[in-house]
This record gives structure tokens, C-alpha cells and sequence, in this order.
């Protein structure tokens, strides 16, 4: 019998999803999919539908952003992303994940609220790891691993050198899909993928392009400011959902 609330519950996961891989929302969108889609079945399932997804995204929005790569800059971030994830894959079954979230989400939250609140740049460059591409891009491999939240501290990282909005989200879309590609082997040696899997989730990949290209023509339409206060505000709610399922799972 076919199961109705299943394809109406992946697929409006995979919009949202979609819709956040675009840069819209810096992530915050990903974060409602990933949560309902860990809460009805399991954070294990969640990661293999989201898994072929985040191809089918990361695809449509490469060749959306191409124009605005500073490939000096992403590619020199790129080393501390994957060392990141070789750290993720190693200590996967040893860490405890709650720790874990409660200290990616208040850091998270930490900068905002300084970035907030500091109004001088040379005071802002003052703070512990401001702008640091080694810092944020081991830490978004490592977190976009155990915690699949890597774009929290790409958004943070991004923010200290971008203040326009086609930078911005060519940064991000442009090392979450390097950090996507380096996941894939250690999820395949973990048994979290395998091949079958990623076909049977390929059915809804309509669905993730449709919501890239929403979320593209919705980032189009927002002012550099209202962009940036949009990522705020979700980077904001990012941070207090890690610390939340932080102190639950303690």
C-alpha cells in the first residue's frame, strides 16, 4: 500500500532542504528538514535521503554561482574542510554528540552576537579565530560530518570576509558541495550509504532542483542587508536548536 505521509513529508523536507542548499537562509531551512526527517525516521534514514539530495542540489547550485568563485579563497579552505571530515570519520563512533552540539551552537551564537554588537571592524579582527579559514573550515568538515550543521561555521567564516551577497553564497555553496564530496566515501565505509540507497532517493531529485532555483530567485529579489540579517536571524536559530539537542541528549 502506498504510503501517502511519507512522500508528503520527504518531499517537503526535500523543498526546504533544497531551498537552503540555494544559500537562502544560510542553512537555517536545512535544519527544519534535517529535524523533522530525523524525528519521523531516524537520523540514520535522514542522511540517506538527504545524501543523494545534496548532490542533486549541489550540482544545480555550482553552475548557479559559477560567476562569483574567488577560487584563491575556496580553495585555500579546502585543506581544513577535509581535515575536518578525516577527524569526523575517525572519532564518528567515540565522540559524544551532545557536547559536541552545544559547543558548535554556542560558538555559533557567540559570533553573531559579537558581529552584532562590535560595529568597528578592527575590534571585530581582535576576537579568537575571527576570519580564521583554518578554524571555521575544519570545524564545518568536522560538524558537517557528526552533526550535518557544516554551515553554520562556513556562515560565520563567510561573514568576517564578504559583505555581498553573491560572494557570500558562492563561499558557502562552493564548500559545502567540496565538503559533500568528501563525506561520501567515509559514509559508504560507515554503512551509512550504500548504492541502493542513494538510487531509491533519486525519485524526489525533481523536487531538490525545483527548490535550488526557488531559493536562487529568492536570493535575488533580497537587498545585501536584508540578506545578511536574514542569515542572522538563522544562523541565531541554528545555534539555539545545537544547544537545545545538546542538554537534551546529556
Amino acid at each position: 500500500m502506498l504510503d501517502i505521509s511519507y512522500y508528503l513529508i520527504v518531499s517537503f523536507s526535500i523543498l526546504l532542504f533544497a531551498i537552503s542548499k540555494s544559500g537562502f537562509s544560510g542553512g537555517g531551512l536545512a535544519l527544519i528538514s534535517v529535524t523533522l526527517l530525523s524525528i519521523t525516521y531516524g537520523p540514520l534514514t535522514a542522511i540517506a535521503i538527504l545524501m543523494p539530495m545534496l548532490i542533486v542540489c549541489d550540482v544545480i547550485a555550482l553552475f548557479l554561482n559559477r560567476k562569483h568563485f574567488e577560487y584563491k579563497i575556496l580553495w585555500s579552505i579546502a585543506p581544513y574542510s577535509l581535515l575536518g571530515v578525516i577527524i569526523g570519520t575517525i572519532l564518528f563512533k567515540f565522540i559524544n554528540l551532545s557536547m559536541i552540539s552545544i559547543f558548535i551552537g554556542s560558538i555559533s551564537l557567540l559570533y553573531v552576537l559579537l558581529n552584532y554588537l562590535i560595529a568597528d571592524n578592527r575590534n571585530l579582527k581582535k576576537i579568537p579565530f575571527y576570519g580564521s579559514k583554518s578554524f571555521w573550515g575544519a570545524l564545518a568538515g568536522f560538524t558537517s560530518f557528526v552533526l550535518h550543521s557544516g554551515g553554520l561555521p562556513l556562515n560565520i567564516y563567510f561573514m568576517s570576509i564578504y559583505n555581498k551577497k553573491v560572494q557570500f553564497v558562492a563561499g558557502v555553496v562552493f564548500s559545502i558541495a567540496l565538503i559533500n564530496l568528501f563525506k561520501l566515501i567515509p559514509y559508504f565505509y560507515l554503512e551509512i550509504l550504500n548504492f541502493e540507497k542513494l538510487y531509491n532517493y533519486l525519485i524526489f531529485s525533481p523536487i531538490a532542483v525545483i527548490g535550488v532555483i526557488l531559493g536562487h530567485w529568492m536570493n535575488s529579489k533580497l537587498s545585501d542587508n536584508s540578506f545578511f540579517t536574514i542569515i542572522n536571524i538563522f544562523v541565531v536559530i541554528g545555534s539555539l536548536r545545537l544547544i537545545y539537542l545538546g542538554l537534551v541528549g546529556l
